[in-house]
């Protein structure tokens, strides 16, 4: 994963979501589910404004919206990773290595 967050060209074709009301680009999928076999709806939340929109996606727009959400998920993941190069070990700092690493549990 690291080699690819060094990588600028794949960031340059990287989707982009933006909150409509203030522009923040934390936008996040709150709520999702099938409507059919070719339809998705979509629950669109801010976390900065508190702005929510429905959505009903097809396939090619619901792609869009997962690369862009992995995307950000990138992008907090490199950000995490700044904050703990020289910083002591700590059982606060597995859950980031865990993160980068694809292995946190769900919570029960």
């Amino acid at each position: 994963m690291k080699e690819s967050m060094d990588n600028d060209t794949a960031r340059t074709f990287a989707p982009h979501i933006f909150c409509r009301v203030c522009s923040s680009p934390l936008v996040q999928a709150s709520d999702w589910r099938p409507e059919d076999e070719v339809f998705w709806y979509v629950c669109l939340w801010c976390p900065e404004c508190g702005f929510e929109q429905a959505a009903v996606l097809d396939r090619p727009q619901s792609t869009y919206l997962s690369l862009a959400i992995e995307e950000g998920f990138a992008h907090m993941l490199e950000a995490l990773g700044q904050i703990t190069t020289g910083a002591p070990a700590s059982a606060d700092l597995d859950l980031v290595k865990m993160a980068q690493t694809e292995r946190i549990k769900p919570a029960r």
